[in-house]
């Protein structure tokens, strides 16, 4: 179903005005803002046009910017003087984790379920999801191809070289079976986007010890493993190659991989470690980390290399017992499909390495949810803890996550921080984008700063489950 643009050209002329006009230097302000910044990290800039920022990607030195009310393209090659580039109106909920294709030169935004009356979510969940195909490749006109919909939308990720897109989220509707708590993964076979071809059944069933639950997001690691995150845990896939599959009754056959497809490699589900959330929101496997201290010193080479996983475990409350949290997980012992057979009954679950929440830290004023975090390639993780900021974690040691830096403006809404050019871009939902410089390095000494004891509640959205908070009444364009 191709619904085509149905932008008005008084809401661009709006959009533009408001953020003012492409080809012109963003009014990026450039004094630290008060809140807590640790000595090694370096502010250069906020772009507050960008308030209800959701997510962040880059085309070279173009930003890309995912908004409730539009996307918008910035030249970044100066950080300290963005230059707003393009912009393309959209009322949008979710997408907040925006992909781009680099080769086609085209960017996805994936529509929620609850995201088609308002902005901010509400007023019905829908049996659809959709998603936009945007045409980036002219930097100062972006070009919607097509739009249409799908049985989930929050995240859609590209998987085997954005020749497919993998949908996902949120909550089950009336028209999915009745045995099903939340949507699994959709997929789509993109590369004709004007002709999207559906995958003929759904992937990632039975996600949460048997049951089939909410998938909500897919990261593709540099092995091209794509790891599901939802409730019940983390899941990965391979979506090309020839390979075994643990799950079935014929172990030493080569099956041939797809992303319509896919064969279990690891993962499964994940302890209580903030009760009473089990809710994995994302996840990342670095293929070069180790478990420091627990090789053979009788077998040769890293034998743990490629076994850490970091996850966020979403759960939004000021409460510090049961906060979400970042935590590592050790993969060991789940190649052999144990994510997959899982039952109530006979549950699996990974081993937790460590974990880590704000609380008491540094730079901290209370509690806040992890979220969205980058790895830089060496376990130095930028990470999103909403109203904490962003947290500067060495995971070089998963067995022993520090704090090495932090970045909390006073106010701070933050979703998600990347890396890109030696600078980290930071979406905050509340104050725009934030650009710093971070110039630690895994291995230095812990931060250390006074911690004070004020306790910060986050906006929730119960039209969103309590997920990714957002504050509706500050819906608006610009």
């Amino acid at each position: 179903m191709r619904l085509g643009r149905l932008v008005p050209a008084l809401t661009l002329l709006i959009a533009l005005a408001l953020v003012g006009g492409t080809g012109s230097q963003a009014t990026a302000q450039t004094a630290p803002p008060p809140g807590a910044i640790s000595s090694n990290v370096e502010f250069i800039a906020n772009i507050p046009e960008m308030r209800q920022a959701i997510a962040v990607n880059f085309l070279g030195n173009r930003m890309f910017v995912s908004t409730v009310h539009g996307v918008y393209s910035y030249d970044v090659s100066n950080p300290a003087a963005p230059t707003l580039l393009a912009a393309l109106p959209m009322f949008i909920w979710e997408n907040e984790d925006m992909d781009i294709d680099p080769v086609r030169q085209r960017l996805f935004i994936s529509r929620d379920p609850r995201g088609f009356i308002t902005p901010a979510g509400g007023g019905g969940n829908f049996p659809y999801g959709g998603l936009h195909i945007i045409d980036i490749s002219n930097p100062n006109v972006m070009v919607e191809l097509n739009f249409f919909l799908l049985d989930a939308g929050h995240t859609s990720t590209c998987v085997n070289n954005c020749d497919f897109m993998w949908t996902g989220g949120p909550g089950k509707h009336l028209t999915q079976p009745a045995d099903w708590t939340g949507r699994p993964i959709f997929g789509t076979d993109i590369r004709d986007p004007l002709n999207p071809v559906k995958c003929p059944k759904p992937i990632d069933l039975y996600r949460s010890d048997g049951v089939t639950a909410y998938a909500h997001d897919v990261q593709v690691d540099a092995d091209g493993i794509a790891w599901v995150s939802g409730a019940g845990g983390v899941r990965g896939y391979w979506t090309s190659g020839m390979h075994t599959n643990p799950i079935s009754s014929m172990k030493r056959v080569l099956y041939q991989a797809s992303p319509c497809n896919p064969i279990p490699y690891a993962g499964g589900g994940t302890p209580n470690t903030a009760t009473p959330s089990r809710f994995m929101h994302n996840a990342w496997r670095n293929v070069n980390a180790t478990i420091p201290g627990e090789d053979d010193p009788n077998q040769p080479g890293d034998q743990t290399k490629g076994m850490v996983l970091y996850g966020t475990e979403e759960n939004i409350t000021a409460n510090c017992a049961s906060s979400g949290r970042f935590a590592t997980y050790d993969l060991r012992g789940s190649f052999n499909g144990e994510g997959w057979k899982s039952t109530s009954v006979k549950t699996f679950r990974m081993r937790v390495l460590d974990t880590w929440t704000p609380e008491a830290q540094p730079g901290s004023t209370g509690c806040a949810s992890a979220h969205y975090f980058a790895d830089r390639g060496d376990s130095m993780l930028a990470y999103g803890f909403y109203g904490q900021g962003t947290r500067f974690l060495d995971a070089s040691d998963p067995k022993d996550i520090r704090q090495v830096g932090y970045f909390r403006p006073d106010g701070a809404s933050t979703w998600a921080a990347y890396w890109h050019g030696g600078y980290v871009f930071i979406a905050d939902n509340a104050r725009g984008i934030d650009i710093v410089r971070f110039n630690g390095q895994a291995g230095d000494a812990s931060v250390t700063a006074p911690v004070a004891a004020q306790l910060i509640q986050l906006p929730m959205a119960e039209e969103s489950g309590y997920m990714c908070p957002f504050d509706a009444s500050a819906v608006t364009v610009g």
